[in-house]
């Protein structure tokens, strides 16, 4: 009987090209291991892989070394760049290579976490102070001066993370690059997706479909932290998977601290959570979660808003609303706000709109519908699909829709597409 082609191999014979042409690093091994993926995978004695067998055997062994393979294009691209990349900074700063170009790899967002790192430990407020550094310049958006300059949007969670591992890694390597913490996360990540589900080509596929997704990984190449977020995502789930309710809320709460893309995955959490507890203990357990959420929330964050109200509130969220005292964020991405600065119904792509309106209007209805659908299949890889599906749906109609966003919610959804976190 004829068999289709693996999910995996179709997704590996488009994700590699895309490889190659955002790097342009490693090629040659990047197409000599896709043709050795080939060849396991149309070798008729290993081709069946539908169910891992409980003996080693040809099925077993080719699962293995198409795993093996996979992680060799992994370490290529985007972990063999990354490091790349981070070398290449080192070297400009030792006075050793091209500094413009070492900087353009690596986003604005990484320097100032770096910077913001040093701020807090010599007790200056973060979230007051400037941010000059020459990566500034690189990143103008669409404007003349980088708002970032003025601005740090990101959540004290992420400070608090990265304050202990760039001492541990600085004590280690003797430098640190914010890279390095999302690499590891990257990394961790990529361990834990094949623990999700059963079957080996969907194990497989997971792998080839996140860990080579180029609108995920190549924000990990340039320091973007939205992975960090996905693996604390993906950690709760797993704890919710195994009924640890109030460890998965504690891991959500954490998650929620670092990005405030993780808050919108917060409903749909929450509803898998019901729907896990035992019926006389549900409203229970998702009142004890909330509560969780907010403890958390209020531990990590409440004391740098009681630093500077004012500052912390400009910076976290009139900043990225369009309505701070000094440079907003500009317009920019796949968003509705594009089309409407094209054809002028808004001034500038600086002007402040009222995008609120469309996300009531438009997400609210989606929303509505995402819960349900949730409601009804009541398994957890719905809940990736129906939140990504919210998520999606908020940014387009939001002030900036980024690649780091579309690869942010692709993962999410990703995760829904096959049966995980079952025992099936």
């Amino acid at each position: 009987m004829k068999q289709n082609p693996p999910i995996d191999l179709l997704l590996l014979l488009v994700l590699i090209p895309a490889q190659i042409e955002l790097f342009s690093f490693g090629d040659y091994f990047l197409i000599i291991a896709l043709l050795l993926y080939v060849a396991l995978t149309v070798w008729q004695p290993l081709a069946d892989l539908a169910a891992l067998p409980d003996r080693f055997g040809a099925q077993r062994l080719s699962f293995l070394l198409r795993l093996a393979l996979l992680w060799l294009i992994l370490l290529i691209a985007p972990i063999g760049v990354t490091l790349q990349n981070i070398q290449a900074r080192l070297q400009a700063e030792a006075g050793q290579g091209d500094a413009t170009e070492a900087l353009a790899q690596i986003h604005d967002g990484a320097i100032q976490i770096e910077m913001a790192t040093d701020y807090l430990a010599e007790g200056i407020n973060p979230y007051t102070a400037t941010y000059e550094h020459p990566v500034m310049e690189l990143w103008l958006l669409q404007i003349d001066v980088n708002p970032a300059t003025e601005h740090l949007v990101y959540l004290p969670g992420l400070l608090l993370l990265t304050l202990p591992f760039k001492w541990a890694a600085t004590a280690v390597l003797g430098f640190y690059d914010q890279r390095l913490l999302y690499l590891l996360a990257f990394v961790l990540l990529v361990l834990l997706l094949p623990t999700i589900t059963r079957k080996p080509s969907h194990k497989l596929a997971l792998i080839v479909g996140i860990g080579l997704n180029p609108w995920l990984i190549q924000p990990v190449v340039w320091g973007m932290n939205d992975i960090l977020v996905l693996l604390g995502l993906l950690l709760a789930a797993l704890l919710l998977h195994k009924k640890q309710l109030l460890w998965a809320a504690v891991v959500l709460g954490l998650a929620c601290t670092l990005k405030q893309s993780a808050w919108l995955t917060v409903p749909f959490f929450l509803l898998a959570m019901y729907l896990a507890a035992p019926p006389e203990k549900r409203w229970k357990q998702v009142g004890t979660a909330v509560a969780l959420i907010g403890l958390i929330m209020a531990l990590v964050v409440g004391p740098f808003a009681l630093w500077n109200l004012p500052a912390f509130m400009d910076d976290t969220f009139a900043y990225a609303s369009g309505t701070a005292q000094t440079l907003n964020y500009p317009i920019r991405g796949y968003t509705i706000g594009r089309l409407l600065v094209i054809f002028e119904q808004v001034s500038s792509d600086l002007a402040y709109y009222p995008f609120w309106i469309w996300q009531l209007l438009v997400g609210l209805p989606v929303f509505a519908l995402c819960l349900y659908y949730q409601w009804r299949q009541r398994t957890l890889s719905a809940m990736f699909l129906a939140a990504s599906l919210f998520i999606f749906t908020l940014g387009f109609v939001s002030r900036f829709f980024q690649d780091n966003y579309v690869g942010f919610i692709t993962a999410l959804a990703f995760l829904g597409l096959f049966p995980t976190f079952t025992d099936e």
